[in-house]
C-alpha cells in the first residue's frame, strides 16, 4: 500500500487580509482552463426565496433546540416539509441581530443538533435540516433517538436514491433538485427571523451538503459567505469509482450527461457566485478528490480559498471542528480578523523555485509535491520548507524532476491554513 506523507514541518501559516482583496489575490484558474457549458435553473426560484410556512414540532426533540418543520418545494405537484432543528446563541442579540448560519449534511446523514450548537458556541445561530425526506432516528451527534415509527414523514420530500439512481425522474421527483430548494428555502426562513442579521446569513456544507452548498453559491446570491467542507462541482471528473461509475458509459446516456452538466453539478453554477467561498478539505480525502476541489475553487465567479489539509478524516463532526471555518466566517460577517490567502505558485523556469505571493501574517509554509500518477487516493504527498518574507513565501530547494503535482500551504499566526491551487503536470 502507498504511503501518504505530508510534510514534517509546520503547515505553513497565513495571516489575515483584506476580504476586499481576495478578487486579485485569490481568484487563481488553474492552467487552460475552459468555461463551463451554458446552465439550466430548473428551480421556481420566486418561491423559494419567499418566506416558506413554518410550524414548531414536538418530534424528535433535541436539548436547547427548536424542532421545526418548514415548507419544502412542491414534488410532483405536492407539497413537501423539511424537518430542522434551529438555536440561537444565549442573550440579547448584538446591534442588527446574530449572524446565521445553514448547515447541510452529508450523504446518509441527518439534522445534526450538535452542529447548531457548535456554531451558537461561537456566537452565530444555525439551522440544521434533514436534506434526505427523513426524520431524524439515530443516537450521534446531539440526537436523542433512537425514535420510534421509521425514518421518513408524510410530508417528506424525495430520499436520496444512491448517487444519481433517480436521474430518469422528472426534475420535482429528484432529490438533489429537492435538496438545493429547501437549502433556499432555509435561507428564506433565517432571513425572517428579527433575531438575525439577513445581511450575514451563510452557508456550509459537509461531503454531498458541500456539493449542495457549492451549487447553491452560485443560484442564491443573498448567501454572505459558503463553506463548502469535502463536497465540490466537477463530480464527473472524479477518479473514485464510486462516483466516476455513474457517468457515460457505464450509465448516464450522453443527452443525460449534456443535462447533468448544465444543471446538477455545481461547476454550472460556480461561475455565478460573488461571495467569498472557503473550500476546506484534505489531500488524501477519498471521496472528493482535492484536484476537483481545487478545480472548483478555480472557476468560481468570487473569490475562493483554499484549504487543504495533509490528513482529514472524511465524516460529521471533523467535517465542522475545523477552527479555520469559523475565522472565516467571522472575518466576512463579524469584523474579525481577515483571513490568510495565498495567490497562485510561480515557477522560476531557470532556477526552479516556486513561490507564491501572500496575505496576512505567515508563520510557516511548505511547497507540498507527489511524483506518483494515476488515482488521487493513495498517492505519496512530499514537501520542501518555503523562506518567509513579507508578501511572498519562496521553496528553498528547486522542485524535484518527475512531479506531477505541487501546490504551497501556509499557517498564520493564528493557526489558520491556507493552500494555493493544485498546479497538475502531464505525466512524462
Amino acid at each position: 500500500m502507498t504511503n501518504r506523507r505530508r510534510p514534517t514541518t509546520a503547515i505553513p501559516s497565513a495571516s489575515g487580509v483584506a476580504l476586499l482583496a481576495l478578487a486579485a489575490t485569490l481568484l487563481v484558474g488553474s492552467p487552460g482552463r475552459t468555461e463551463p457549458p451554458p446552465r439550466e435553473l430548473p428551480w421556481n426560484l420566486p418561491a423559494l426565496v419567499a418566506t416558506p410556512r413554518m410550524e414548531e414540532t414536538d418530534r424528535c426533540p433535541a436539548r436547547g433546540m427548536k424542532a421545526l418543520f418548514y415548507e419544502g418545494a412542491d414534488s410532483k405537484g405536492r407539497p413537501t416539509k423539511v424537518f430542522a432543528y434551529y438555536a440561537a446563541p444565549d442573550g440579547q442579540p448584538p446591534a442588527g441581530g446574530w449572524p446565521a448560519v445553514v448547515c447541510a449534511h452529508g450523504g446518509g446523514g441527518t439534522a445534526y443538533p450538535d452542529w447548531v450548537s457548535a456554531w451558537n458556541a461561537r456566537g452565530y445561530a444555525a439551522i440544521a435540516m434533514d436534506l434526505e425526506g427523513h426524520l431524524p432516528n439515530r443516537h450521534e451527534f446531539g440526537l436523542e433517538g433512537p425514535w420510534p415509527g421509521g425514518d421518513g414523514h408524510h410530508d417528506a420530500g424525495p430520499a436520496r436514491c444512491d448517487w444519481f439512481g433517480d436521474r430518469d425522474l422528472p426534475d420535482d421527483a429528484q432529490w438533489f433538485y429537492h435538496a438545493v430548494a429547501d437549502v433556499i428555502r432555509a435561507n428564506s426562513l433565517l432571513r425572517s427571523f428579527a433575531e438575525l442579521d439577513r445581511d450575514a446569513i451563510g452557508l456550509t456544507g459537509i461531503s454531498w451538503g458541500g456539493t449542495i452548498a457549492a451549487a447553491v453559491a452560485g443560484i442564491d446570491e443573498r448567501f454572505a459567505f459558503v463553506i463548502p467542507v469535502y463536497g465540490c462541482g466537477f463530480i464527473h471528473e472524479s477518479d473514485n469509482d464510486g462516483l466516476a461509475m455513474w457517468f457515460p458509459p457505464r450509465h448516464m446516456t450522453d443527452a443525460q450527461f449534456r443535462r447533468y452538466r448544465t444543471t446538477w453539478d455545481p461547476s454550472a453554477h460556480l461561475p455565478y457566485a460573488r461571495m467569498p467561498i472557503l473550500w476546506v478539505t484534505g489531500f488524501d480525502d477519498a471521496v472528493f478528490q482535492a484536484d476537483i476541489v481545487s478545480k472548483s475553487a478555480s472557476v468560481a465567479g468570487g473569490p475562493s480559498i483554499l484549504c487543504i489539509r495533509g490528513r482529514m478524516l472524511h465524516g460529521h463532526g471533523v467535517g465542522w471542528q475545523k477552527k479555520d471555518i469559523y475565522a472565516f466566517a467571522d472575518a466576512v460577517v463579524k469584523g474579525g480578523p481577515a483571513y490568510p490567502t495565498l495567490g497562485p505558485t510561480e515557477l522560476d523556469r531557470g532556477t526552479g523555485i516556486v513561490s507564491a505571493a501572500t496575505t496576512g501574517t505567515i508563520v510557516g509554509a511548505s511547497l507540498a509535491f507527489t511524483r506518483d500518477a494515476g488515482r488521487w487516493l493513495g498517492r505519496w504527498w512530499d514537501n520542501i520548507p518555503c523562506a518567509i518574507a513579507p508578501g511572498r513565501v519562496t521553496a528553498r530547494q528547486p522542485l524535484p524532476d518527475g512531479v506531477t503535482a505541487y501546490n504551497i500551504n501556509a499557517k498564520d499566526d493564528r493557526g489558520n491554513l491556507v493552500s494555493s491551487p493544485l498546479v497538475i503536470l502531464p505525466v512524462r
